[in-house]
């Protein structure tokens, strides 16, 4: 296994993918035109498509090339709902580009002011409101995907009823808590923020980022293995449900190490590779393990700076460059050790996964999530 055999698999994925999501007939019900617009932007754009591709790794680990095609239309379920909560976390971080491009609210502000006799004003509540509405389009759209992976295959219809109703439940809760939490932490004076512990902050990016990546996982194990395993079972019964639960917790450690690189690119990447602001979240005031370790480190002057900074939407461009330096210089590499840490965790769970070519897949994905650089 290389770069070039998973990249290539991506892509396939990819294609396999989206090559569902367009066929879809759910789509005739996209209307007026600027909620089609709006619902559409995000699938359209070039992206990783990583949680779909890890539910068809997952697939392909626990079955055979029959089972990763039956599990093509969930693939697109965990993509359509990655999609939805895009949509609306890029509004309440009031985000301006995603994927290279204007984000759904600011893109149907645009098409408003172009199109309707609104002000700048209300052209702005009206493009922020369609692309809420788009995204409770996207979140009903990944359900339906979900049943044709039962409609349209031989997968057990009950199987899938018990995965949506853990996406819908379980998931759905873990996410926006993770995300209320979000925004609570980045609301809170960074001096308030000191007192959250590391594991604290850590969780909460689990939470956002780690159960979705969990549940792609579980969920594809399942559809291939034929079998359903509750996510929450401790101790497994059969060397099938070892293999299950497997996947489920290499995939949750490797989601936790994704958001802490994500981080890191927030701070260190370029915005070309990245397709969307650097620097946004320190205007947002979130709340990362690289805050929590800069501020615990830095000189007085240095930590001043910072939190007059950190959460300050009218910081300037060289006030957030001064504190991305001193991010770098006092906070990165604890991040990047810690997603190291979660990458560990996760490859402990490798001997219980069935050999071949999937498995391999994975091992390289986790590699990936904490040397990407987009």
């Amino acid at each position: 296994m290389d770069k070039t055999d998973f990249f290539a698999y991506l892509k396939k994925a990819e294609d396999r993918v989206l090559g569902y999501i367009r066929q879809s007939d759910v789509a005739r019900f996209f209307h007026p035109p600027i909620i089609e617009q709006a619902v559409w932007a995000y699938p359209e754009r070039s992206a990783k498509r990583l949680r779909p591709a890890v539910l068809l790794m997952s697939a392909g680990c626990m079955g055979d090339t029959a089972k990763e095609d039956q599990a093509v239309p969930a693939a697109a379920g965990v993509e359509l709902f990655h999609t939805w909560t895009l949509v609306h976390d890029d509004i309440i971080d009031n985000d301006t580009m995603r994927r290279f491009e204007p984000t759904a609210h600011v893109q149907a502000t645009d098409t408003a002011l172009r199109t309707l006799p609104l002000s700048r004003e209300l052209a702005t509540e009206f493009g922020r409101d369609v692309a809420m509405l788009a995204g409770d389009m996207q979140h009903g759209w990944s359900i339906t995907a979900f049943s044709d992976c039962a409609l349209q295959s031989d997968t057990d219809p009950t199987l899938l009823l018990q995965i949506i109703r853990c996406l819908q439940s379980y998931v759905l809760g873990e996410l926006i808590s993770g995300e209320t939490l979000d925004v609570q932490y980045g609301m809170t004076h960074a001096v308030e923020a000191l007192d959250l512990s590391e594991d604290e902050i850590e969780h909460m990016l689990w939470l956002k980022t780690g159960v979705l990546y969990e549940f792609a996982g579980w969920a594809g194990a399942l559809i291939g293995a034929g079998q359903y395993v509750p996510i929450d079972t401790k101790k497994p019964s059969s060397p099938t449900e070892e293999a299950i639960l497997a996947i489920r917790s290499f995939t949750s450690n490797c989601g936790t190490a994704f958001q802490l690189q994500d981080d890191i690119l927030g701070i260190v990447g370029v915005e070309e590779d990245l397709g969307k602001p650097v620097g946004s979240d320190i205007r947002e005031g979130k709340q990362t393990v690289i805050v929590h370790e800069a501020l615990k480190n830095a000189e007085p002057a240095q930590k001043e700076k910072i939190l007059s900074v950190l959460g300050n939407k009218a910081a300037t461009p060289e006030d957030i460059s001064q504190v991305s330096n001193l991010f770098r210089e006092h906070g990165v590499e604890r991040a990047k050790e810690r997603a190291r840490g979660y990458i560990e965790k996760a490859r402990q769970h490798l001997p219980h996964i069935p050999d071949g070519h999937h498995k391999e897949l994975l091992r390289f994905w986790a590699d990936f999530m904490i040397n990407r650089e987009f």
